[in-house]
């Protein structure tokens, strides 16, 4: 009776045993298959990012080589050594994963580098619809940023200064950010200043932001006498951005020129008449032809002492479009003895500076404003190709032009430099065209 109650706690014992190592494999097995499928998930993210690692590459490449062949002169402004060690400095970052928008922003570094303006890449569609937007923009006024535009939840900062970014000032948010414009002077640059930073993705290409960063803080006064404020604005998708309520600064009086159109004139005063020209391109349904015959027409014997055309809105397109006006304008001076001004300032590029040029060396015109946003002497007549695998179009320049021989400033400048105040912003005075009207 012993006997076999000892051998009944021995096999229960074995059994037990039996069934504890049975779970114990079954763990271990289990284990076994959960690494394996982790080792083989790893090896696919490795594989996926040498994929994608390897598409950038080849748009890299292909960037270089396209530029190297179809550029004026790729190498005016950087050795082609120089230019190849940065290159290469993309390329040792690629052992390690790259987002769409940090590749974007190393290829538009690289290209700034050429230190050509018309020289740049750009999304194919859109930015909103790759990097992440911030709802505001800025304007410079003397040597403050001006707050333009924000959120409406955010209105009441709408007009005062900003002063920096996270914990960056804006001064070093400015210096940081030419790092990745295409620009030839100051004032391309400030133009192209706001609509640079206004991307989370920039900010943290420039190590404004961190990556853990969910929002951005501004920090901002009404004015230098003012006590320093500061307001948080969330990054935003595509279709945030489209459908965010943005608020712009306007003027709070009416102001005294407004922009319209491709092109239009009117009479300011009975001494001064007033040609806006936007676009070095036609309108449709006004060939500048007929409008051309219409300013003979304003100006005939109207005994005008002042002609002033406008070019400050003006970022360029065809310059021969304008030629036409040029040559009237020039043979109704000779024979009314007006005087011509024309009026420039940062916005003022590629084209329009050419034709600015052309009045101030034929018809002897008169300058007035701020340094213009294109360069006299300089590369342009772009062209552009897509990349093979980002959707990204690179421009670059096909020609040189020597508007002026022998000229070595970056910009053209003024014959009377005349600055907008924010507060003539504000009550809608037209600080340049109020000192043509008031020269004797």
């Amino acid at each position: 009776m012993k006997k076999k109650k000892w051998i009944f706690c021995v096999g229960l014992a074995s059994f037990i045993g039996l069934v504890g190592c049975g779970k114990k494999m079954e763990t271990n097995i289990t284990e076994t298959f959960s690494s394996i499928e982790m080792i083989e998930e790893n090896d696919k993210k490795e594989v996926k990012i040498l994929e994608e690692n390897q598409k950038k590459l080849e748009d890299l490449n292909f960037l270089v080589e396209n530029l190297e062949q179809k550029h004026k002169n790729l190498y005016a402004n950087i050795s082609k050594e120089e230019f190849e060690a940065e290159r290469q400095k993309i390329i040792d970052k690629f052992s390690e994963p790259m987002t769409e928008s940090e590749f974007y922003y190393e290829l538009t570094h690289l290209v700034a580098l050429v230190g050509d303006s018309h020289t740049s890449v750009a999304f194919s569609d859109s930015r909103y619809q790759h990097l992440k937007a911030l709802g505001f923009a800025i304007k410079k006024y003397d040597d403050d940023w001006y707050l333009m535009m924000l959120e409406e939840q955010n209105q009441k900062y709408l007009g005062y200064q900003l002063v920096a970014i996270q914990d960056v000032e804006i001064e070093e948010v400015y210096q940081r950010a030419k790092s990745i414009c295409s620009y030839e002077n100051e004032a391309w640059m400030e133009n192209q200043f706001s609509n640079t930073i206004n991307f989370w993705d920039a900010l943290k290409y420039l190590e404004i932001v961190k990556e853990e960063d969910e929002e951005v803080t501004l920090f901002v006064r009404k004015d230098r006498d003012s006590e320093i404020e500061n307001f948080s604005i969330k990054p935003m998708t595509y279709e945030e951005i489209m459908s965010a309520n943005i608020l712009t600064k306007y003027p709070e009086k009416t102001p005294q020129i407004i922009v319209q159109g491709l092109y239009s004139a009117k009479e300011l005063t009975q001494e001064a008449y007033y040609i806006q020209y936007n676009q070095c391109q036609e309108a449709e349904d006004l060939p500048m032809k007929d409008f051309t015959e219409y300013v003979e027409e304003q100006i005939q014997n109207k005994g005008y002492q002042k002609v002033i055309i406008d070019l400050r809105y003006n970022s360029g397109g065809n310059s021969n479009i304008f030629e036409v006006m040029i040559e009237k304008i020039s043979e109704l001076q000779k024979e009314q003895q007006f005087e011509v001004y024309v009026l420039i300032g940062s916005n003022t590029f590629s084209s329009a500076v050419i034709n600015a040029c052309q009045l101030k060396q034929e018809i002897e015109a008169v300058l007035v404003g701020s340094p213009t946003g294109g360069n006299v002497n300089a590369y342009g007549e772009i062209e552009y190709f897509q990349l093979p695998n980002l959707p990204v179009t690179v421009w670059y320049s096909t020609k040189y032009f020597e508007l002026i021989v022998g000229y070595e400033k970056d910009s053209l400048y003024p014959d009377i430099i005349v600055s907008t105040t924010f507060e003539d912003y504000i009550n809608g005075i037209d600080r340049e065209i109020q000192t043509i009207l008031e020269l004797e």
